[in-house]
């Protein structure tokens, strides 16, 4: 049984619930957005960093970590399989975290008041989002990302961030038609559906 803390709104969290449904395997998320999740989660990560996960007894720190781990384990299943050197994809994967945490350190700060117009470094956030945006945009072959064109962990941080995106209002995802082909297309894939925070 793999033990998930984190929230429903986290991307990153959601990644590891997918890759799980994916693999068919039993996810159990322990809510950190309530104090007792939160003081749990604190115990096990030094980081007090979502998704923390504990599987067999061992903690694992962070999304990409923890579905290697799941994916050596278990196998891809109906995923792309994963080629050590796919340097590919590891970079897609990467520019995707990078946009998606720019975006992130902006919304966070924003809640506290600090705006594009007030900060140079919140200006900056949305440049970096902006540039990888459109770096990945430019990588979309038909609906994917993954040179396979199987669905793999390149559209799962894809997909998980730009409906973030979406969701938190961070970005005008609609100026990449490409990238929004790509998220339509996969929408209605039961992992994606089933683990989509409500409206």
């Amino acid at each position: 049984m793999l033990r998930l803390y984190g929230t429903v709104t986290s991307p990153y969290v959601r990644r590891v619930r997918i890759v799980a449904h994916e693999l068919g395997l039993a996810c159990e998320l322990v809510d950190t957005a309530a104090e007792p999740g939160q003081a749990t989660m604190r115990a096990v990560n030094p980081l007090w960093k979502v998704p923390t996960a504990e599987l067999e007894g061992q903690a694992i720190f962070d999304s990409r970590v923890i579905n290697q781990v799941l994916l050596r384990r278990h196998g891809p299943g109906p995923l792309a399989a994963v080629e050590v050197d796919d340097i590919a994809t590891d970079n897609l994967v990467t520019v995707i975290d990078g946009a998606l945490d720019a975006l992130i350190n902006a919304f966070y700060l924003s809640k506290d008041g600090v705006g594009r117009e007030t900060a140079s470094y919140i200006q900056k956030q949305h440049q970096r989002a902006d540039a990888a945006m459109q770096w990945i945009a430019d990588r979309v072959d038909d609906v994917w990302l993954t040179p396979a064109k199987q669905f793999g962990l390149a559209e799962i941080a894809l997909c998980t961030s730009v409906e973030w995106m979406r969701f938190r209002q961070t970005y005008p995802v609609e100026r990449h038609p490409a990238i929004v082909g790509l998220v339509e297309r996969h929408a209605s894939r039961p992992s994606l559906a089933e683990t989509r925070p409500p409206s």
